[in-house]
């Protein structure tokens, strides 16, 4: 782990970015800590508490898994409502009111940047629309999301796509594989976690164990192992689910500590399916800890695998946003008033993901494109949480509840012998 966090070259362990394109102008910003940061006046409105995520994460988590479950798949929440908040500030009439009834009024809680953490937005214009965009919109830019603005003539996607490619350390490339004539703007936010596990998985005890498909098929998949006795780790048991919560090591200038929490449902479908704004924040409300007269022995597969939604304009329009797609109807005039009927004409949601011994390495991309028409103890207990089936898992801020990505895993990495070092 590096000592100082690189943004031109970090590796990373979660990575997102998020890109919107707006009918000829491309908006690239900074985010800085202080951009998300509820301010003190907020924090007491709400009793000096964070506000926990409310619908919108089951809502937009169930309409992916409609689109795309029963499958490896992975999601970022958080970066997803970072790019959504900055187009909805440049909405307008009706385009606005569907972006405020999806994201409401909920304070997105800061994820500070640190030596392990980066988050970045960004906002390319189109020199010909240097000066089409408005003050206001542009102030929002540079003191909300403390926007890097950037200017070319973006006759080709190479300015977008080398930054993607930077803030993923090479993971996500070529996320826009062409530039329209009626380009406009476009919109990135990056999120990049460089994290290991506080007690990391040793290498020599990941095996070759079965796991049984949805289907029923047994395969043998790369299985770590691990046992707990600290309290620093949470068994979680529900009616319909058990589960575990994995802490990541903090920064020592950071107060944000991510962690890992892996469920493992009777039933994943009816799960994800049932899923709740209660049951997501309040998940862990009733675990156990280690150490507690509690040991907990662990099975945990590798995984590692792509995930790009079959079509992220539809999960959209299934949770409201239809104007904004709509050249007839859409309105982003506190953004650009000079074009006329400019409107969302991508989304596409792309991520990666790496689970190993050490940690977590995962990449994520979100892009928007607008067009312009025109040894143990007998008194202890011993409980095994083995994850041979598919199942669910969150890596989010402990303390805030914010979650980072949601996915699911239907089939983890295949053994094909070890690959520890001899």
């Amino acid at each position: 782990m590096k000592e100082k966090f690189d943004k031109k070259k970090f590796i990373i362990v979660i990575m997102v970015v998020t890109v919107v394109v707006i009918g000829g102008i491309l908006i690239m910003t900074d985010l800085s800590p202080k951009n998300t940061e509820p301010t003190k006046k907020n924090q007491n409105q709400n009793n000096n508490t964070y506000e926990l995520a409310g619908d919108y994460n089951v809502d937009l988590i169930r309409k992916f898994y409609e689109m795309d479950g029963n499958s490896n798949f992975l999601i970022s929440p958080y970066n997803i409502e970072i790019a959504l908040n900055m187009l909805r500030d440049g909405a307008d009439g009706k385009t606005k009111e569907e972006f405020d009834k999806l994201l409401g009024n909920r304070v997105i809680n800061s994820v500070s940047s640190s030596n392990t953490i980066g988050v970045a937005n960004g906002v390319f214009i189109k020199d010909t629309y240097k000066n089409d965009v408005k003050d206001d919109y542009y102030n929002i830019l540079k003191t909300k999301y403390n926007a890097d603005i950037k200017y070319d003539s973006f006759k080709t996607p190479k300015v977008i796509n080398d930054w993607v490619d930077e803030k993923t350390n090479g993971m996500i490339k070529n996320v826009v594989d062409s530039v329209p004539d009626r380009f406009i703007m476009g919109i990135a936010s990056a999120l990049a976690i460089d994290v290991k596990w506080q007690d990391e998985f040793e290498c020599y005890m990941t095996k070759s164990a079965e796991f049984t498909k949805v289907n029923n098929e047994k395969i043998n998949v790369e299985m770590m192992h691990q046992s707990y006795e600290t309290s620093n780790y949470k068994y979680i048991k529900d009616d319909d689910y058990e589960g575990i919560v994995l802490p990541y090591k903090r920064d020592d200038d950071s107060s944000v500590q991510l962690e890992f929490i892996g469920i493992l449902p009777n039933n994943i479908d009816n799960f994800i399916k049932e899923l709740s704004s209660e049951k997501l924040s309040n998940i862990d409300a009733n675990s156990r800890t280690a150490g507690q007269k509690l040991h907990i022995r662990l099975s945990l597969p590798r995984f590692t695998y792509d995930f790009s939604s079959s079509d992220f304009t539809s999960v959209l329009n299934n949770l409201g946003i239809v104007d904004a797609f709509n050249p007839e109807t859409a309105n982003f005039k506190k953004m650009i008033e000079t074009i006329d009927n400019a409107y969302l004409s991508t989304a596409i949601h792309k991520t990666h993901i790496e689970l190993n011994e050490v940690g977590t390495k995962a990449a994520a991309v979100t892009y928007f494109g607008v067009d312009g028409a025109s040894a143990m103890n007998d008194e202890y207990e011993t409980i095994e949480v083995n994850f041979n089936k598919p199942f669910v898992y969150l890596i989010r801020e402990s303390n805030t509840k914010e979650i980072l990505f949601f996915g699911t895993v239907y089939e983890p990495n295949i053994w094909k012998g070890s690959t520890c070092e001899e």
